[in-house]
């Protein structure tokens, strides 16, 4: 039996590249008006950086810890709605 893993890059404290931790986080599941995405691929840039340093204004006001994941391409594989369009989307990666 394929056990499923759920990988991702956590902010653990604001500052340089040592704040960062690659962690086994539980998965998740899609809550009202919420999609559920297997990401296939993803990378940190420059907003992350930003981010990260706590110096980028839509998230200045986050606490650690928390996921980064600004750019990501992934498949749906769970909704709690039928959905017949996606557009710009804010998720959190499984």
């Amino acid at each position: 039996m394929r056990v499923l893993r759920n990988r991702v890059v956590q902010v653990r404290r604001f500052g340089g590249p040592d704040g960062l931790e690659v962690i086994d986080a539980p998965l998740p599941t899609a809550g009202r008006g919420e999609v559920r995405v297997r990401v296939l691929a993803s990378s940190l840039e420059y907003t992350d950086t930003l981010i990260r340093r706590r110096v980028y204004p839509q998230t200045a006001a986050r606490r650690p810890p928390f996921v980064l994941a600004t750019v990501w391409s992934g498949k749906s594989i769970s909704s709690a709605m039928a959905c017949a369009t996606f557009g710009s989307a804010t998720a959190s990666p499984i």
